[in-house]
Formats: structure tokens, sequence, C-alpha cells
């Protein structure tokens, strides 16, 4: 680029927000940079025009920029989540329905809103929750509670979501998003629909 778009942040000269965003969705994987990109979303305001003006003075294949910012969701509350997300669209899932909330019918004080949801021709809801450990033992987090104290909320929101007519509740964790056949295998034993799969090749995306 002839010109490089800068802002100052802390009294350092760095590259734009929509800048930074099209060197991340270029040299990252697509999961990774989907992080990066709803992170952007959410925090920033940022516009997808402005990541594609940012992308006009450039050269070469701009498919990649293109597909993050047709699956980008600033609603996506931590970057595991993201990358689940990235993980799935790439093996060809539809996308799923991100932080919808369920009300317990018998009693409509009992709300959870759960990471991802899908919604199956057949009527059936499938629901996938990340994890992060951090859950279990960050006190931020904890709210000085006991594992035990939180592993029995957690079962009484999954008591809860199938009161509400969830049929299945899959839970992934960190390590999880570097196994992408246990992914694909629960995903797919829950019927979840399957397009198709991208293969990310540096900027080139092929649809197989």
């Amino acid at each position: 680029m002839a010109t490089i778009p800068v802002c100052v942040i802390g009294g350092v000269r760095v590259t734009s927000i929509a800048r930074t965003l099209v060197d991340c969705g270029m040299l990252l994987p697509f999961c990774q940079a989907l992080a990066i990109f709803d992170s952007a979303f959410a925090l920033t305001g940022v516009t997808a025009d402005e990541v594609r003006a940012a992308c006009a003075a450039m050269h070469g294949d701009r498919a990649a920029i293109e597909l993050l910012l047709t699956y980008v969701d600033p609603r996506s509350e931590n970057g595991g989540e993201s990358m689940l997300r990235g993980v799935t669209i790439e093996e060809g899932f539809v996308p799923p329905d991100l932080q919808r909330v369920f009300v317990n019918p018998r009693n409509g004080a009992e709300r959870c809103r759960v990471d991802f949801s899908w919604t199956l021709p057949d009527g059936r809801i499938v629901v996938v929750e990340y994890d992060g450990m951090a859950k279990y033992v960050d006190p931020s987090m904890t709210g000085r509670r006991t594992i035990k104290a939180i592993v029995n909320q957690q079962n009484r929101r999954e008591q809860v979501l199938m009161a509400a007519d969830v049929s299945v509740i899959i839970r992934f964790d960190y390590d999880d998003l570097f196994n992408r056949e246990k992914i694909v295998s629960l995903l797919t034993d829950a019927q979840v629909p399957r397009r198709f799969r991208l293969q990310q090749q540096r900027s080139r995306i092929v649809v197989t």
C-alpha cells in the first residue's frame, strides 16, 4: 500500500483497526481470524465497509476477507466461542443462532442463554455450550463458589433447557478446538445440517 492508515494508541502509531483486521484476515487461519473480527466488531464499532475500504488499495485475492465479513458476529462473547463457531463453519455446518434465550415453561423466572443453537427441520433443538475451564477455577468467574456448586448449577441449567424443549446439549472446551474429528462427530450425530466444507489455503478459499 502506498499509504497505510494509522491511528495512535497510548502514544504509539499503529495500523488502523480496519487495516489490522485485513492483515489478520490475510495471514491467519479462518477460525483464528474470525475471533479477532468478532471482537473488533463488538468493541470498536468498525464496519464491513471500512474493512472493504482498507482492502481497496491492496492487490491479490480478497476472498478470505469477504468470507470473514460474511460470518463475523459481534454477539460472540469470547475468542473460544468464535473459534469454535469458525471450526463448524469451516467444516460446512449451517451457522448457529447465537445467544438464544430459553425460558423454563414451569417457571418464567428461570432463563438460560446458550452460546449456539440450531433448530432442525424436524423441530428438534440442538444446543452447544462452550466451557472455558476458568469458570471452575478463576475467582472472578466463580464468585467464590465451589466446583460442586458450579456443577450443580450447570446440571440445573441443563434441566431448564430440556424443559424448554431442547433435545440435545453438547459441551466443548478449549482443548476440543484442536480436535475437529470430535466436533464433527458430535454435531453429525446430533444431525446438525452440513452443507459443504471450506478449505483455506492462505487467502484462497475452496468450497468442496
